[in-house]
């Protein structure tokens, strides 16, 4: 890398596996009362995961019940996101 280039982090989305720009994805995360929101400031504290921003992928996501994988927790964990 030169001294004049930025690093561009890249994300891989939980749903289709597609690579891209950190930007590009919506970042999702668990708040303190246990639920998965979106993190459109990318600031919220602990794990987070990326999803890409069209509606099938998060349809998928939800639909597949794979956060609970996802965040590494062992209960339930609730859904604060509207498609």
């Amino acid at each position: 890398m030169g001294k004049n280039k930025k690093h561009i982090p890249i994300r891989t989305c939980i749903s289709c596996g597609v690579k891209r720009n950190k930007d590009g994805l919506i970042r999702l995360a668990v708040d303190q009362d246990r639920l998965v929101v979106r993190d459109p400031l990318y600031r919220l504290p602990g794990r987070g995961a990326y999803v890409c921003s069209n509606e099938s992928c998060l349809k998928k996501v939800l639909k597949n019940k794979r956060l609970k994988k996802i965040f590494r927790i062992e209960e339930n964990v609730g859904v604060s996101i509207e498609v």
